[in-house]
């Protein structure tokens, strides 16, 4: 007579399956978290139920006799397929989620303002982002739950997996005739000294139009970015975070010189899931664009 499935039979099934892909009782009541006698006593039951010897237990390891070879293939294939199709079945319904990690200046001034159309393309990613431009190693973001992080160095990366050159020029506010140096005096997720980044540009180009010998340091760029808007000075913006305030008008460009490079844009992901993948592969069409 066949043997319908049911709760009981199911569960005598899965102990006997720990068993055997474990090769013994104890192992397998440590992978079950119950007693050794419990597992030798659901195995028993299910051979008594069934009528068949599935174990010979004479030596130190028990052994699957022919039937017991037949039917832990058989609950092998069954419980990893269900397995798979649970963990399927869950990526579809949950929506994926990604911890990004990128430079307060970045996050606030070109990310958070393109999240929404991702979110339009990908409703089922959820995007967490984190304004942080501390440059963890890939071991420490991992400990810290970060999926994805985007870094802004002052030296070209061997080791990103996407890396795009930023180049930058001196803005004012329109109107403005003179006006003191406005400094990011923490540009890069790496350490450096305060004005490194307007020093680059004077060591190409001397001090721009319209700036005089005063200064004033901020320790993110959006600050720099808003003093110049107030009318407050010239600060050195880069093209990706200023375009915007160049289309508004809020900003101006104050000369003719090409923009410099100032540094690259850098991603690390951290985690390879699908969700991840995806948010790579749109940064990198986004930041391409500008």
């Amino acid at each position: 007579m066949a043997r319908r499935l049911d709760a009981s039979l199911l569960a005598d099934l899965w102990f006997f399956h720990a068993v055997a892909e474990c090769g013994g009782f104890r192992r397998a009541a440590e992978q079950l978290a119950v007693t050794q006698g419990a597992v030798s006593q659901r195995v028993q039951r299910l051979e008594a139920r069934l009528q068949l010897s599935l174990l010979q237990r004479g030596g130190r390891t028990p052994q699957l006799t022919p039937a017991g070879q037949r039917l832990f293939a058989a609950t092998r294939s069954g419980f990893d397929t269900v397995a798979e199709t649970l963990a399927a079945l869950q990526a579809e319904a949950a929506p994926g989620s990604v911890r990004l990690a990128a430079p307060p200046s970045l996050a606030l001034e070109w990310l958070l303002p393109r999240l929404g159309r991702f979110a339009s393309l990908h409703p089922h990613i959820s995007v967490d982002l984190l304004a942080d431009n501390q440059p963890y190693s890939p071991a420490a973001l991992r400990q810290a739950g970060i999926d994805l992080a985007l870094r802004y160095l002052p030296q070209a990366p061997q080791d990103a997996a996407f890396v795009l050159p930023e180049y930058g020029f001196p803005v004012a506010a329109p109107g403005l005739i003179a006006g003191q140096l406005l400094h990011d005096d923490a540009p890069w997720s790496s350490p450096a000294p305060a004005g490194s980044e307007w020093a680059l540009w004077l060591a190409a180009y001397g001090r721009p139009h319209g700036s005089t010998a005063g200064e004033r340091h901020f320790n993110q760029a959006q600050l720099a970015y808003r003093s110049a808007q107030a009318g407050d000075g010239v600060a050195l913006g880069r093209q990706l975070l200023v375009a915007r305030y160049l289309q508004d008008g809020s900003l101006r460009r104050l000369d003719e010189h090409p923009p410099l490079l100032l540094g690259y844009y850098a991603l690390y992901p951290v985690s390879s899931s699908e969700a991840v993948q995806t948010l790579v592969t749109w940064l990198c069409g986004e930041m391409q664009r500008g």
